[in-house]
């Protein structure tokens, strides 16, 4: 029986969709995930999506290319519980083991047992922009500029700024898409590459 392409119930019906839009890729397939380059302002970056049968979503994890030292995770624990407070779809999250800052979101597949393309592709360009608004709030935090006080107002400026700003030059044509590291599967890591196909149109 031939597969409905308006209905993704299943990992490699994700992996079809990918192919078939053009999306520049890497399958994982041992824990049904994928990794996609990410290019958005000054985010350059990897989106991890999983495919999670038992808790019945599909995650999406944008790496922030942050490089947060001992010292400062209990300020990005701080900025990132009030940017989370504010937003409408909160996701920021700190892996502590490997001091990584990501965004994430997720996508019922259950009730209805599958996803349509759209709101697979909604779901991606949230999770990207969210990132890529909020990146240079993050940064100037790190770097000790402002205060967590501000904090949201600062992130609303970014994002009005981010919104104003005319688009980049057409991308280069990008490379493979490198893989993850092996020491921290659950997060993807910082590389990047502008994103071809349906997917990476903003």
């Amino acid at each position: 029986m031939a597969t409905d392409p308006n209905r993704i119930a299943s990992y490699s019906e994700l992996l079809e969709l990918l192919a078939r839009e053009g999306v520049l890729h890497q399958a994982r397939t041992e824990e049904k995930s994928v990794t996609i380059p990410t290019e958005k302002g000054s985010l350059d970056g990897m989106l991890l999506m999983r495919w999670q049968d038992s808790d019945g979503i599909i995650q999406f994890i944008q790496s922030m290319p942050l490089e947060i030292p001992a010292d400062k995770v209990a300020l990005v624990e701080s900025a990132i519980a009030r940017l989370n407070h504010a937003l409408a779809l909160p996701g920021f999250d700190l892996n502590h083991e490997y001091r990584l800052l990501t965004y994430r979101q997720v996508l019922p597949i259950y009730p209805r047992g599958y996803v349509h393309p759209a709101e697979i592709q909604a779901m991606f360009r949230v999770t990207v922009k969210t990132a890529s608004d909020f990146l240079p709030t993050l940064a100037r935090v790190l770097r000790g500029e402002g205060t967590l006080a501000n904090i949201v107002a600062d992130a609303q400026r970014d994002a009005e700024a981010a919104a104003a700003a005319p688009p980049p030059p057409a991308a280069a044509e990008p490379v493979a898409a490198p893989a993850a590291p092996a020491a921290a599967p659950a997060e993807p890591s910082p590389a990047g590459a502008a994103v071809p196909g349906a997917l990476g149109t903003y």
